[in-house]
C-alpha cells in the first residue's frame, strides 16, 4: 500500500509533497507530543493506535487534516489496485473504449 501511496505524492501539489512525509513523522512520532507516551505510533498495540487516531481527528485542526488527507490517499491507492478494481468488476478500459465507440456512432448519425 506504501508504494501505491508513494505512487501519487508526484501528483500532489507542491506543499503537500513535502508536508506529507512530514507530516507522517509526526504521526509516528507524535505520542511523545500528544499522548504523553514514551513510545512511537509503530510501536503502539492495536487499541492503543485506534484511541491515537481518534484522538487526532477529534482535535480537529492540522491534525484532522492530515489524517483525512492521508486516509484519502490509502484510499485512492487501495480502489485503483487492478486486483480490486477486479473484484468489484470495474474495467475502466472496457468502459472508455465503449464509450469511445458510443460517441463514434452519435457523431456518425449526426452527419449522416
Amino acid at each position: 500500500m506504501l508504494r501505491e501511496v508513494e505512487g501519487f505524492l508526484p501528483y500532489l501539489p507542491v506543499l503537500l509533497r513535502r508536508g506529507l512525509p512530514l507530516g507522517l513523522e509526526l504521526v509516528e512520532f507524535g505520542p511523545l507530543l500528544y499522548a504523553r507516551r514514551w513510545q512511537r505510533f509503530s510501536t503502539m498495540t492495536p487499541e492503543d493506535g485506534v484511541r491515537y487516531l481518534a484522538g487526532w481527528q477529534e482535535a480537529g485542526g492540522l491534525r484532522a487534516a492530515l489524517l483525512l488527507g492521508l486516509r484519502t490517499l490509502v484510499f485512492l491507492a487501495f480502489y485503483q489496485h487492478p486486483d480490486v478494481l477486479a473484484a468489484l468488476g470495474v474495467d475502466w478500459e472496457g468502459r472508455a473504449r465503449a464509450l469511445t465507440r458510443r460517441r463514434a456512432e452519435l457523431l456518425d448519425a449526426r452527419t449522416a
